[in-house]
């Protein structure tokens, strides 16, 4: 087990995903600042609530993602890029002086990459298109595994909206084949 910093969001990454985050409320600049400073990553949770701050109200799965680049924007606000490495269940959650949720919680095996299969090859198809639609998804990426099946759920998996429950139970599988199931109903050809 251990205790690491929490930001949920309603929005998430996963292991070899990538995100850009605009950070303006002072507990997570200070949750930011710490990271750094110690060199290590923060947890990000899907919320079921946005403005709803509960403890009970965050996923009790996610990823540990690390700050691979940070910049002042123009707005004043901090953009951070983050890369999610590792899965995790969150097993307590307690709030911090200014509200920054902290838990404790403990690893999980990442999914194993593996070849996508014939049958779902119009899943990583249609993420295809949805990289040329929105290049500034892509633009995260120098490298996309379009034809690894792990890879391509998760990114589905990231930009679907999914509520918290269905989201809990596919990224708690030991591998991707139930989230391949749900994308092949959910996806259409």
């Amino acid at each position: 087990m251990s205790v690491i910093k929490l930001f949920p969001l309603s929005s998430v990454v996963l292991p070899e995903g990538k995100m850009n985050l605009r950070i303006f409320e002072p507990r997570y600049k200070r949750m930011i600042s710490d990271c750094c400073k110690a060199g290590e990553g923060f947890g990000i949770c899907l919320i079921s609530e946005p403005g709803i701050s509960s403890p009970s109200n965050i996923s009790r799965v996610g990823t540990l993602a690390e700050i691979i680049d940070f910049e002042q924007l123009s707005d004043g606000f901090l953009g951070v890029t983050i890369v999610g490495t590792r899965r995790f269940r969150v097993k307590k959650v307690w709030s911090e002086f200014d509200g920054l949720r902290c838990g404790e919680v403990e690893n999980l095996n990442n999914w194993d990459s593996r070849e996508l299969s014939r049958d779902n090859l119009f899943i990583s198809d249609q993420l295809q298109r949805v990289y040329q639609r929105f290049p500034e998804i892509k633009s995260l990426y120098s490298h996309c595994f379009f034809d690894d099946a792990t890879w391509v759920s998760q990114r589905w998996l990231e930009l679907l909206p999914i509520e918290q429950q269905q989201f809990e139970h596919l990224i708690s599988q030991a591998d991707c084949d139930e989230a391949l199931r749900f994308l092949s109903q959910a996806i259409e050809t």
